[in-house]
């Protein structure tokens, strides 16, 4: 009697265990996401995340490993920007769901982000402008977030980007041909001037000598008759 029991029971078990996988095959891979109140202004690559609740998601993958993150604000409603990450590994397990942030000066950066329960992570490459202020380097801050596994069906698309505008080519410009040079209006040739006609000298000479032996003639013609 005992036995039957016995065999009874460790079916029904073989066959939830058998459930259990065809049940998580068939809702698919699930996905990673966390909920974090962030108490700074924070940058992400060139984007600058003010002070408040974010919902980071992981992108639809088919493999279900995609190190894309896409960042929400609003209750997931409005999209701020997306993050590609690198595969950050821990040795033990994490207890909490936790965001750490670089710290510089009085900058701020996404650095990790660790989930409950799970020995992996994601990591936030530095720009190269901020890994030139090691001087500035402080000790990191540790915020604490809430992590929920989602179905694909729950998961984010990342969002197309927007159509960029094309600028049209500038056309080329036509140099414009000067106007043409007024023709040269003909000058009118000088009236030709009339040389006074006058006498030779020499006829003026000739001219006194005959009047003045005429006079003389008459004058000695008088002189005659009165002698």
């Amino acid at each position: 009697m005992k036995v039957s029991r016995f065999l009874r029971t460790a079916c029904a078990l073989a066959l939830g265990l058998a459930v259990i996988p065809a049940v998580t095959e068939a809702q698919g891979p699930l996905y990673d996401k966390v909920l974090v109140n962030l108490p700074y202004t924070v940058t992400v690559g060139e984007h600058v995340l003010q002070p408040g609740p974010y919902m980071i998601r992981q992108v639809d993958s088919p493999g279900g490993a995609s190190r894309v993150l896409l960042i929400y604000s609003n209750d997931g409603r409005q999209f701020e920007t997306s993050a590609m990450t690198i595969p950050a590994l821990d040795p033990t397990t994490a207890d909490n769901t936790k965001v750490v942030l670089h710290h510089f000066g009085p900058d701020y950066y996404f650095d990790k982000i660790w989930i409950q329960g799970k020995d992996y992570g994601y990591e936030f490459p530095l720009p190269d402008a901020v890994k030139a202020r090691q001087r500035e380097r402080m000790a990191p801050l540790t915020v604490a977030a809430t992590y929920e596994a989602v179905p694909k069906e729950e998961v984010a698309q990342a969002p197309a980007p927007a159509p960029v505008q094309e600028t049209p080519a500038p056309q080329p410009e036509v140099a414009q041909a000067p106007p043409p040079a007024p023709e040269p209006q003909a000058t009118p040739a000088p009236a030709p001037v009339v040389a006074e006609r006058r006498m030779p000298e020499t006829a003026s000479g000739w001219l006194m000598m005959l009047l003045g032996g005429g006079a003389l003639s008459g004058l000695g013609l008088a002189l005659r008759r009165q002698a």
